[in-house]
């Protein structure tokens, strides 16, 4: 199908360009200088039961500006590159001040990195800056978390788009993030929570209560009719991500989407982590169109990605138009 599309959720650590990584890793001295690609490649996607130590791993090259700045640029290249017209990318500034970064300047540097590559392509692009999930318990990185909220407040509008609440969800009471999540309600930061991806649809009625305006993932919800009725009467939209979900027992035949779109809920189509996925999203339309979806579903759920964009309605009525071409 060659129509254009909108991700709303895709990280920016999970979607670099695998020989640009390579080369970092052995430049920053993640890796050895004798090791081969085909060993790295061999490392990278090897991590048995774990598959999130891929983070820990492509945060080690991504502690400087310069990184940072052109992480941001390859993959907004390549977005425009496979005809997305719009996308959200994501990532946690906390997660980059091992060398010396200050949350602030990391964003800072995605920014420019997003900047430089809409000026050379016909593209829109929004940031979300993550909170994180750490350990067993919320206390762990709270001081990093509200400054999280403090710089996504003061860029909001000059590139960054919303906060979003990401990591591991079952390493503590989902509930303890809750004052985090009121903060930055409060500041007025457009807001999306990861919910309901590897752990317990319950948690999806957790980030329904702290009033996000989309979550992300969020497929447990069919765990139980009272979590998928809530989603209903929320109205609030789910990023779905139907590849990376294979890493928690799904397959695109036994995925929940036709169940989710069956019921009612706003659905979104999203790769969430390009490269440890191997997917881009004109995989993920090809194969849901194989195995789930119409073309006309699809197209819904694109435009249900335009409504609950974190963008203005000057931009949704230029994407609409794109997507009417």
């Amino acid at each position: 199908m060659n129509t254009a599309k909108i991700d709303l959720h895709l990280h920016l650590d999970g979607s670099l360009n695998f020989m640009w990584t390579y080369q970092m890793a052995i430049k920053e001295g993640v890796i050895t200088n004798d090791t081969t690609y085909e060993q790295f490649y061999n490392e990278f996607y090897n991590w048995g039961d774990d598959p999130f130590k891929k983070f820990d791993y492509v945060c080690q090259i991504l502690q400087t500006a310069e990184n940072l700045n052109e992480a941001a640029y390859q993959l907004v290249k390549r977005l425009d590159e496979i005809g997305l017209i719009y996308a959200e990318i994501r990532f946690a500034s906390q997660q980059h001040c091992l060398k010396g970064l200050t949350q602030k300047e990391a964003v800072e540097a995605v920014i420019a990195g997003v900047k430089r590559a809409e000026e050379e392509c016909d593209i829109k692009i929004g940031i979300i800056n993550c909170l994180m999930h750490k350990g067993d318990s919320a206390k762990i990185n709270l001081k990093e978390n509200l400054e999280t909220v403090r710089v996504t407040k003061e860029l909001l509008g000059k590139g960054v788009v919303g906060i979003d609440l990401a990591g591991f969800e079952n390493n503590c009471d989902f509930n303890e993030y809750a004052p985090v999540i009121a903060k930055a309600k409060e500041e007025g930061i457009p807001l999306t929570i990861h919910a309901g991806e590897m752990g317990e649809g319950q948690h999806v009625l957790d980030a329904l209560n702290m009033k996000p305006d989309r979550i992300g993932h969020g497929i447990n919800s069919i765990q139980k009719p009272e979590y998928l009725q809530a989603v209903l009467e929320s109205g609030v939209a789910l990023e779905v991500c139907v590849s990376s979900n294979t890493y928690f027992g799904h397959t695109y035949a036994t995925h929940p989407i036709r169940k989710l779109i069956d019921a009612g809920v706003k659905v979104t189509v999203n790769t969430d982590n390009m490269t440890f996925s191997q997917t881009d999203l004109v995989n993920e339309h090809s194969l849901l169109r194989q195995y789930s979806l119409s073309k006309e579903e699809l197209m819904q759920c694109t435009l249900n990605a335009i409504d609950v964009a974190f963008c203005d309605e000057e931009t949704k009525e230029y994407l609409r138009k794109k997507i009417s071409e």
